[in-house]
C-alpha cells in the first residue's frame, strides 16, 4: 500500500483544544516519493511563545496562511488510500481527524507509528523519540521541528530500517505494529477498514452465523485488528479468529456504555468463546449474622439474585465456592479469625485453629465479641459492597464529543434502571432494567463513578423522577 508520511505542528498537545499550524505529507509509492504537500495553516487563534520557540513558527508567520478548510481538499487527495505514517502517529492523526471532523469531513486511515516500530526493532534502546532516533541512526535532518523536516527524517528512518534490518524481522514488526495478520477466508480486509474508531462493542460471527465472541474497546477498529495480528494470541484465540466470517460493530458514545453493553450481550447471548458466558450465573455470597453471644457469623450462600436492600448484610461476593473458601482460609490466618464462625469448621467445641493458637477463642467465648467483630470488619473491608453514595438515583450522561451522540444511564443503588440513546431531536429508550443487583454491573459502575475519565456528567434525580421513569413518562432532558 502507498505510505503517507505525515508531520504536523500544532498550538498544543490536545487535539480537542489545539489547532494545526503546519502540515507536511510525503506520499511514497514503490519506495519513491511521488507527491509532496507542505503548508502553514492559520489556526485563527493566538498561540504561546513556547510553541513559537519550539517550532520556529511565529504568530506573524501564519497570519497570511490558509485556514485548514482552504487546504483540506488537497490534503485529502495526498492522503487518500495510503497508510498514515508518523512518529507518535496517534498525535498527528488525532489532530488531522479533528480538523477534518470540524469541517464535516470524515477521515480515517490505517496508522503506522514509527515510535512503536522502533521499539519493536530496537528493544535494547530505552529512548525512541525522533531526535534520539536521528542521532542513533546517523541520519541528517534539516529544519528539525518543522513539519517538512520531521516528515523527511521519518522517511530517512524507514529507509535506514530497510537497509540495516533483515526483511523477515521488519515484516514481523510491521505486522505487529499495524495489527494485521492472516485474515480468515471470507473476511475481506476492507471490512475491518469500515469499522468505526469509536468506543463500543464488536461481535464475531461464524460460518452458520453463530455468535463466536463479544468484545469491547474504546477503539473498535484497532481492537478488532489486534485479534487478527497474532500478537500474543493464545491458541484458543487463533482458533476462534480463523472461524470468523462476519464482524459487526455496536458503537457507543463512551466507555461506560461499551462496558455495560458488553456485559449484557455476554449474559443474554452466551457467545461460544467468551469464557464468562460458559459459566453458570451463580454467585456465592458471604452473608453476616450475629450469634446469641454477639459474634459476627459468616454463612456462605449460593444465589443467582441479590436484592439491593440485602446488600448491606453481604460481606463479600465470590464467583465460585473455591474462591470463597480460599479467601476465608486466608483471613483466618491474616486476621486471626475463628474457622467455626467463618463456616470452615463444623466440629463441636473449639475450632481446630484454637488448638494451634491461631484463634483467640471467639468460638468458646474467651475473646470479647467487640474485639473479634472489629477484625472481621477489617478482613472484609475491601470486598464488601460499598454503600450507595447518593441520596437517590443518578443520571449519567456520556457524550461522544461536544456535539456528538449522547447516551443517558439511570442508576439507582448500583442497579441500571434504564438507558436512553439520542436519536434526532429526542431520545430512544435502549434498555429497561429490572432493578436487580448485578455483581458485574456493580463493579463496572463502582469503577466508573470512583475513577471517572472522559467527558461525562453525573447528576442526582429525585425518587419521583425514578417513578416517572418506571411509568415511561420520564425522558432525558425533561
Amino acid at each position: 500500500m502507498p505510505l503517507a508520511i505525515v508531520d504536523v505542528e500544532t498550538t498544543g498537545q490536545s487535539a480537542m483544544l489545539g489547532k494545526v499550524i503546519e502540515v507536511a505529507v510525503l506520499r511514497v509509492e514503490g519506495g519513491k516519493v511521488v507527491r509532496r504537500f507542505e503548508s502553514l495553516v492559520n489556526p485563527e487563534r493566538y498561540f504561546s511563545p513556547t510553541i513559537e520557540a519550539l517550532t520556529g513558527i511565529s504568530n506573524r508567520d501564519v497570519v497570511g496562511a490558509p485556514v485548514f478548510a482552504g487546504i483540506a481538499r488537497r490534503l485529502e487527495a495526498v492522503l487518500e488510500g495510503a497508510v498514515f505514517v508518523a512518529h507518535n502517529a496517534r498525535f498527528d492523526y488525532s489532530f488531522l481527524k479533528s480538523e477534518f471532523a470540524a469541517l464535516g469531513r470524515p477521515f480515517s486511515a490505517r496508522c503506522l507509528c514509527t515510535v512503536k516500530l522502533s521499539r519493536r526493532l530496537f528493544p535494547e534502546h530505552r529512548h525512541h523519540d525522533l531526535t534520539t532516533v536521528i542521532e542513533r541512526c546517523g541520519l541528517t535532518s534539516q529544519n528539525r521541528h518543522r513539519a517538512g523536516g520531521d516528515a523527511a527524517a521519518v522517511l530517512a528512518f524507514l529507509r535506514h530500517i530497510d537497509d540495516s534490518c533483515e526483511s523477515e524481522r521488519v515484516a514481523t514488526a510491521l505486522q505487529q505494529v499495524l495489527k494485521t495478520g492472516r485474515l480468515p477466508s471470507g473476511l475481506e480486509p476492507g471490512e475491518l477498514d469500515r469499522l468505526p474508531e469509536s468506543p463500543g462493542v464488536y461481535t464475531f460471527y461464524g460460518t452458520q452465523e453463530e455468535l463466536l465472541y463479544v468484545g469491547k474497546s474504546i477503539n473498535i477498529r484497532d481492537r478488532v485488528r489486534a485479534h487478527f495480528s497474532g500478537d500474543g494470541s493464545s491458541s484458543r484465540e487463533m482458533e476462534m479468529c480463523m472461524q470468523v466470517r462476519r464482524v459487526k460493530a455496536h458503537p457507543t458514545p463512551g466507555e461506560l456504555g461499551a462496558l455495560l453493553l458488553e456485559s449484557r450481550f455476554i449474559k443474554e447471548l452466551s457467545p461460544i468463546y467468551n469464557r464468562m458466558s460458559r459459566r453458570r450465573r451463580v454467585l456465592f455470597a458471604a452473608r453476616q449474622s450475629t450469634t446469641r453471644d454477639g459474634y459476627v457469623n459468616i454463612n456462605l450462600e449460593e444465589t443467582e439474585y441479590i436484592h439491593p436492600a440485602e446488600a448491606a448484610a453481604i460481606m463479600a461476593i465470590f464467583k465460585s465456592k473455591k474462591q470463597a473458601q480460599e479467601f476465608l482460609a486466608g483471613v483466618t490466618k491474616s486476621h486471626i479469625l475463628c474457622q467455626k464462625l467463618l463456616g470452615l469448621d463444623h466440629s463441636r467445641g473449639a475450632c481446630f485453629g484454637y488448638h494451634l493458637h491461631q484463634c483467640k477463642g471467639a468460638c468458646v467465648g474467651e475473646e470479647k465479641a467487640g474485639d473479634y467483630n472489629r477484625r472481621v470488619e477489617e478482613a472484609f473491608a475491601e470486598r464488601r459492597i460499598r454503600a450507595w453514595p447518593y441520596a437517590g438515583g443518578v443520571v449519567i450522561e456520556e457524550r461522544n464529543g461536544p456535539e456528538g451522540e449522547c447516551e443517558v444511564f439511570v442508576v439507582d443503588n448500583w442497579c441500571l434502571v434504564a438507558s436512553y440513546r439520542s436519536s434526532g431531536d429526542g431520545f430512544d429508550r435502549i434498555t429497561v432494567g429490572s432493578h436487580r443487583f448485578d455483581y458485574d454491573g456493580y463493579k463496572i459502575l463502582l469503577r466508573y463513578l470512583t475513577q471517572r475519565r472522559g467527558p461525562a456528567t453525573v447528576r442526582q434525580i429525585k425518587r419521583e423522577e425514578l417513578e416517572a421513569m418506571r411509568n415511561e413518562t420520564w425522558w432525558p432532558g425533561v
